[in-house]
């Protein structure tokens, strides 16, 4: 079973815009910079990846839940909810209307203000934007008496990943996975209308999706969509990681508790935030890359 998110990479176009509107905007600190090297490579197939520089940023409430900027031009055919695979990285946040007003004149672009999940008491409240390089991030801001999932809640104005969605053309394939590959439990799916997805595939408003939750011990879910024939597999530049949101690494007791096949042979990573343990990454079934940690 998966224990926890730890990190999530990116592919984006500029480092330094990127730096600049997470610390600036979001309060993120860069608390690891370099290039790829030739190990992480390696164990990703993706050696194409290689001498390429990147960030990693950590929130200021110091949780260890890391975002990892890669810089890379090839983005393919990636576009906002467009493709296969992971699809948006959900935050947590104190205030989503006082980060609104915050973003509004940002190189963050919202495409979904804030609004009530659930129309109940303290129900979670979200936003959606665009940042910098084209990637989908939703703010919410959880009170835990009302989310229904033991997910915490922000420990500053913008705090740490809690969620990420992954989307493909089968929920069963996805349910199936998670489950039976990953050893996640998988609630059944019902539907609901997403606004976000149709809005970026100019899809009617009352389009519904089928949607599944995988669910960790705390702390921490993965959203399990099913896409319409409009959206497409994301390709990738040879020898490349995917483009935008790319890879999501996640902390496991052992690697020998999974029987999936990997990229490459597990190995021991030595750079931050790996510290020597080690890692296997992995293809979910609508092309998202999973990297498997030991803790």
């Amino acid at each position: 079973m998966l224990k926890s998110i730890m990190m999530v990479t990116m592919l984006v176009t500029n480092l330094d815009t990127i730096e600049e509107a997470y610390d600036t905007y979001l309060g993120y600190q860069v608390v690891e910079e370099g290039l790829v090297d030739r190990s992480l490579g390696s164990t990703w197939g993706a050696r194409g990846m290689n001498r390429h520089p990147y960030i990693i940023m950590q929130p200021s409430s110091g949780e260890e839940v890391y975002l990892r900027f890669i810089e890379d031009k090839l983005m393919t055919n990636y576009k906002p909810m467009g493709t296969h695979g992971w699809n948006s990285t959900e935050i947590l946040v104190e205030d989503p209307d006082a980060l609104a007003m915050k973003l509004s004149n940002s190189s963050f672009n919202i495409i979904g203000l804030p609004y009530d999940l659930y129309p109940t008491p303290n129900a979670p409240r979200a936003m959606q934007v665009l940042g910098p390089s084209n990637e989908i991030l939703y703010f919410t801001r959880i009170i835990p008496e009302g989310s229904g999932f033991n997910l915490g809640s922000a420990q500053s104005f913008v705090d740490r990943v809690f969620i990420m969605v992954v989307g493909g053309p089968s929920m069963k394939a996805l349910q199936e996975f998670y489950k039976e590959k990953l050893n996640m439990p998988v609630g059944e799916a019902s539907d609901w209308t997403i606004g976000v997805i149709s809005k970026l595939n100019d899809l009617p408003e009352d389009t519904t999706y089928p949607l599944a939750i995988a669910s960790f011990k705390e702390n921490f879910l993965i959203e399990l969509d099913e896409y319409p024939p409009v959206v497409v597999p994301r390709k990738r530049a040879v020898n490349h990681l995917p483009p935008s949101t790319s890879v999501v690494s996640f902390l496991i007791d052992s690697l020998d508790d999974f029987d999936i096949e990997w990229r490459r042979p597990p190995r021991l990573i030595q750079n931050f935030p790996y510290n020597g343990r080690r890692v296997g990454v992995t293809i979910g079934p609508a092309g998202e890359w999973i990297e498997l940690i030991e803790e």
